[in-house]
């Protein structure tokens, strides 16, 4: 029994090795297909609705399309834009970051002197360059570039995905006997529903996040607050750790911007108060269901995911590791599996575990 489980574990351990080396080697394929089912979640109920109304289905794919391209191409006009205005203001920002530099720089200086202590020479200018972020940036332009060549394979991949949508229901009475179809039909439709549902309120959630940080930017006169606000769009759907860095870049660029450090301390306050409400208010209301995935899980999915496909694979993460828990929550020999990816206990649960 015991080198039973000894073999199962090692085979567990090979199979997963396989899959991540699977999935590293066919990221320029399976990353396009996992945008495009992500995407296709959030414009099925468009589709579905334009059908009910007779809109023929080719007309019904047109008419999403033509929104999505609207929305890639505002969006990459957004983050090109600011990228661009920021590498041509790096001057200014350089300017004042020496001048903190160098304030710090005295006051430790002088405080060292005052105890008798010995000052190192150290340059503080080739740590806060600000060029090499600009250089970045410039460079990352051209993975943006990159990613939007992939749009045609996204669009390629929806356009089989919605094309087929609302049908699975009568394909599985053809292929299956009818008990089995319409218990079958009845775990995929459900399955269906809370993927559907978790996308659409983590996207609005994301949506609304990301407009009213773009309004608060804005009312202050924070410079780039469109690529912020998208960016805390992005963001949010990284738990914890995004919504913490879609507060510190913003907050870090209106300490360069203002003189006085009233202003980005209220902007900090702000924005940290408004994730908080949205995160721990907002969403679980609008969420029928409670999720309640572990932190572990989380951790090791945004870990594991960014390891293997970038940014974008941490974005998509959290989602894609929501839907696995989804999907085992409805199948009764893979719930074990949703327990174990869940957080806390709650009293009733432990009562009927007991």
């Amino acid at each position: 029994m015991k080198e039973s489980k000894v073999i199962i574990a090692l085979l567990g351990i090979i199979a997963t090795f396989v899959v991540g080396v699977v999935l590293d080697i066919l990221e320029s394929i399976l990353l396009p297909l996992v945008v495009a089912t992500f995407l296709s979640y959030l414009f099925k109920p468009m589709v579905l609705w334009l059908k009910k109304r007779q809109i023929p289905t080719v007309i019904s794919l047109l008419i999403v399309f033509v929104t999505i391209a609207g929305v890639l191409f505002g969006v990459s006009f957004v983050v090109y834009s600011s990228i661009d205005s920021f590498v041509a203001e790096a001057p200014k920002y350089q300017d004042r970051v020496n001048g903190l530099v160098a304030e710090v720089d005295a006051t430790i200086r002088s405080l060292a002197t005052s105890y008798g202590l010995p000052v190192s020479e150290f340059d503080w200018w080739s740590v806060f360059d600000v060029s090499s972020i600009t250089s970045v940036l410039s460079s990352s332009l051209g993975t943006t570039v990159t990613f939007l060549g992939n749009v045609i394979l996204v669009m390629l991949y929806m356009f089989f995905i919605l094309a087929s949508s609302g049908h699975m229901a009568a394909k599985l009475r053809m292929g299956f006997r009818r008990e089995h179809s319409e218990k079958i039909a009845t775990i995929i439709e459900r399955i269906d529903t809370q993927v559907r549902q978790y996308i659409l309120t983590k996207t609005v959630v994301s949506l609304i996040t990301g407009v009213l940080t773009t309004l608060v930017l804005w009312i202050f006169g924070v410079d780039f607050a469109l690529f912020w606000g998208f960016l805390a769009f992005l963001l949010n759907y990284i738990p914890n750790v995004g919504s913490l860095l879609a507060e510190v870049f913003p907050v870090l660029l209106a300490f360069l911007q203002f003189d006085s450090i009233v202003t980005p301390l209220i902007i900090l306050i702000i924005l940290v108060g408004m994730q908080t409400v949205m995160g721990n208010v907002v969403e679980p209301k609008m969420m029928a269901f409670s999720l309640n995935l572990s932190p572990l899980v989380i951790l090791v999915a945004l870990i594991f995911w960014g390891w293997l496909w970038g940014i974008v694979g941490m974005i998509i993460a959290v989602p894609m590791t929501a839907i696995l828990k989804i999907i085992f929550e409805n199948i009764d020999q893979l719930k074990p599996l949703a327990r174990l990816m869940g957080g806390s206990i709650t009293a009733k649960e432990q009562a009927a575990s007991a």
